[in-house]
C-alpha cells in the first residue's frame, strides 16, 4: 500500500506546500475582494450582494473564515449603500493594518488549495486506471507544475474549483459509462452536483449527465439527474427559494436561453429557484451574449467574440513541454482511430477538452487563459496516450523524463508567479505584456514585489497608478506612496493625456494598455508607453523615472 501512493502522496505534499507559500505570498487580485466580501455575507445570512457571479461552491469554501475571525464589516460605507461586493470586500481589508489583512487573506485562501490538489489526485487517479503507474505519476507531476493552474491555485477564485469540477464529473461518467451500476450512480450525481456548484458555465453538465444515465441506464434513474441538482442549488443556498420574477423572466432570452427553449425555462421558472443564483445565472449569460468585457490581444483592444485568442493563449501561456505531449497525444489518438482502437476514455477525454476549449473559443470571455483552465487537465492526460507508447523504450522514457525537467524548470522559474506566466516562444514572462494582459499577466498581483523594488533601491516617493483594489499601505512605509488618480470629465476632457511631473512611477500593464479604460481615456498614460522602462516589480508592474 505504501509503494501504490507514496509516490502521489509526496508529489500531493510537494504541491500543498508550494501552494500554501503562494497564498500567503501574492498580494491580493482584482476579483478577490468581490468574491471575498459575497462568501462572507452568504455565511452570515445576508446574500444581497452584486455583482451575482460568485458560484454558491466559492460562497461556501470561501466564507466560513472570516465568519469564523470575525472580521470587520461596516454597513455606514458607499460600497455597501450599492450593495457592490468589490468595494465592500475592498473596504474590509482596508480597515485592518497590513499584517491582519494579510492573515486573514491568507487563511481565506487555504480552502482553495484542495481543488488543485483535488486535479493533481484525480490525473494520478485517471491516469492509473488507463496507464502504467510510472505514466501516471508522470501526468500528475505535470498538472502539478502547469503554472496557469498552480498560480490560480490559491486564489479565491472559482476558475480552479471549476477545472477540478469538470475533471471529477468526467471522470465518474467515464466510469458509469463503463459498468452502469446504481451503485456508480451517486458518485456521478455528486460529481454532478460539485461541478454546477462550482461555475455556472458548467450548468450544460445537467444535460449531458442526464442523456448518459438515459442511454446507459436504468432510465428511470435519468430523473434523478435534474431533481437533485436541482435539491442542491436549495441547499446551496439554505433553501432561501422563490419563483422567478417577471423582470428576471424578460432577461432570459438577451441571456442566452435560445428560442425554442424559453417555454421550457418559463415553466422551471414558476418553481422556487434562489434570486442569487437566478441573479448569477442572468449576469454571466449577458456577459457571453453581448460585447462581454475588453480584452487585450496583441497590443489593441478587443470586443466581442475573437476566435483566435484562445489558440493564442494557448500558444504563448501553455508551457512547451505539455504542448509537445499534447499534440504527440493526439498523433496516438489519430494512430488509434486508423487502427480501429477508440476507446471510450479516449471520447471522454478527448471530447470533454474539445469541448470546453471551443466553447470558450466562440465565447466573449477574452480576459485571461484561466477560461480554458478546465480543457488543461485533459490535454494533460490525453497525452498519456503517448506516453503509454513512449514507456515501452528507454529512449522513449528519457524523452518523457527531460519533458518532465524542462517543465518543472520553466514553471518553478517563475513561481510563484504562475499568473504571469509565458513560454518560451515568446521569451517568457518578461515579453508577455507584448500578446496578452489582464489575468493573464497582471491581476494586481504584485504589490508585495512593489515594496521589495522600492525598498532595495530606496525609494523615498513612487507614484502610482495601479490594477486592482488591494491596498498599497499594506505593503508600502506611509509617506513614501502617492496613489494618482485616473481622469473623469469634466475636470480632464476625453482624449487628454498625462504630462507626468519628475519623479519615480510605478504603473501596472493593464493601466498601461488603458484597455479597461473609460471611452476617451484609454491612451491617458500613452506618456510612459513610449518611455524606457527602468524595472520591474514582479512581472506586471513596470518602473518608470521621469527627469
Amino acid at each position: 500500500m505504501s509503494s501504490r501512493f507514496g509516490g502521489i502522496g509526496l508529489l500531493l505534499a510537494a504541491t500543498a506546500a508550494a501552494l500554501v507559500y503562494q497564498a500567503w505570498h501574492l498580494g491580493m487580485t482584482a476579483d478577490e475582494p468581490s468574491h471575498f466580501a459575497a462568501a462572507y455575507q452568504y455565511w452570515l445570512g445576508n446574500d444581497v450582494l452584486r455583482p451575482s457571479d460568485s458560484p454558491p461552491l466559492l460562497r461556501m469554501a470561501g466564507g466560513w473564515v472570516p465568519r469564523l475571525l470575525a472580521a470587520p464589516l461596516r454597513r455606514d460605507t458607499d460600497g455597501w449603500r450599492r450593495r457592490d461586493a468589490y468595494q465592500i470586500g475592498a473596504e474590509t481589508f482596508s480597515a485592518l493594518d497590513g499584517a491582519h489583512a494579510r492573515r486573514l487573506l491568507f487563511l481565506t485562501r487555504l480552502p482553495f488549495l484542495l481543488f488543485p490538489l483535488g486535479i493533481v489526485f484525480l490525473v494520478w487517479q485517471w491516469g492509473r486506471a488507463l496507464f502504467s503507474p510510472w505514466v501516471s505519476l508522470t501526468l500528475a507531476a505535470s498538472a502539478a507544475l502547469e503554472p496557469t493552474m498552480l498560480g490560480h491555485g490559491a486564489l479565491i477564485k472559482s476558475d480552479v474549483a471549476a477545472a477540478f469540477g469538470a475533471l471529477l464529473f468526467a471522470w465518474c461518467a467515464w466510469r458509469y459509462w463503463q459498468a452502469p451500476a446504481l451503485r456508480r450512480l451517486p458518485a456521478l450525481l455528486l460529481a454532478l452536483v460539485v461541478g454546477v456548484l462550482a461555475k455556472f458555465t458548467l450548468l450544460p453538465l445537467v444535460g449531458f449527465a442526464f442523456i448518459l444515465v438515459l442511454i446507459k441506464g436504468p432510465r428511470w434513474a435519468a430523473l434523478l439527474v435534474p431533481l437533485t441538482v436541482y435539491l442542491a442549488i436549495l441547499a446551496a443556498y439554505q433553501f432561501r427559494a422563490a419563483p422567478v420574477e417577471k423582470e428576471e423572466l424578460d432577461l432570459f432570452l438577451p441571456a442566452g436561453v435560445p428560442a425554442r427553449l424559453l417555454p421550457v425555462a418559463t415553466a422551471a421558472a414558476r418553481l422556487p429557484w434562489p434570486k442569487q443564483f437566478v441573479r448569477g445565472i442572468l449576469f454571466i449569460g449577458g456577459s457571453l451574449h453581448d460585447q462581454g468585457f475588453p480584452g487585450y490581444m496583441l497590443g489593441r483592444t478587443i470586443n466581442g467574440t475573437v476566435p483566435l485568442y484562445f489558440p493564442l493563449a494557448w500558444a504563448v501561456k501553455f508551457p512547451i513541454p505539455l504542448q509537445i505531449l499534447t499534440l504527440a497525444g493526439l498523433a496516438a489518438l489519430g494512430i488509434r482511430l486508423w487502427r480501429r482502437q477508440f476507446r471510450s476514455a479516449d471520447l471522454f477525454l478527448w471530447g470533454s477538452a474539445a469541448w470546453f476549449f471551443v466553447t470558450a473559443m466562440f465565447s466573449n470571455y477574452h480576459i485571461g487563459f484561466r477560461h480554458v483552465m478546465p480543457a488543461l487537465p485533459f490535454f494533460i492526460l490525453g497525452g498519456g496516450l503517448a506516453l503509454g507508447r513512449w514507456a515501452a523504450g528507454r529512449a522513449g522514457r528519457g524523452l518523457a523524463l527531460l519533458l518532465l525537467l524542462w517543465l518543472a524548470l520553466s514553471s518553478l522559474r517563475v513561481y510563484p508567479q504562475g499568473i504571469s506566466y509565458f513560454n518560451e516562444w515568446v521569451g517568457g514572462p518578461e515579453n508577455g505584456w507584448k500578446y496578452l494582459a489582464d489575468s493573464n499577466l497582471d491581476w494586481g498581483q504584485n504589490l508585495p514585489e512593489l515594496a521589495d523594488y522600492v525598498r532595495l533601491h530606496r525609494i523615498a516617493r513612487i507614484n502610482l497608478y495601479i490594477f486592482g483594489l488591494d491596498d498599497p499601505g499594506h505593503y508600502l512605509a506611509p509617506g513614501t506612496w502617492f496613489p494618482q488618480p485616473w481622469p473623469q470629465p469634466p475636470r480632464i476632457p476625453p482624449g487628454s493625456r498625462l504630462d507626468p511631473a519628475p519623479g519615480t512611477y510605478a504603473v501596472s500593464f493593464n493601466a498601461l494598455a488603458g484597455f479597461a479604460a473609460q471611452e476617451g481615456y484609454q491612451d491617458y498614460l500613452d506618456c510612459f508607453r513610449k518611455r524606457q522602462i527602468k524595472g520591474r516589480a514582479g512581472y506586471s508592474i513596470f518602473i518608470y523615472e521621469v527627469e
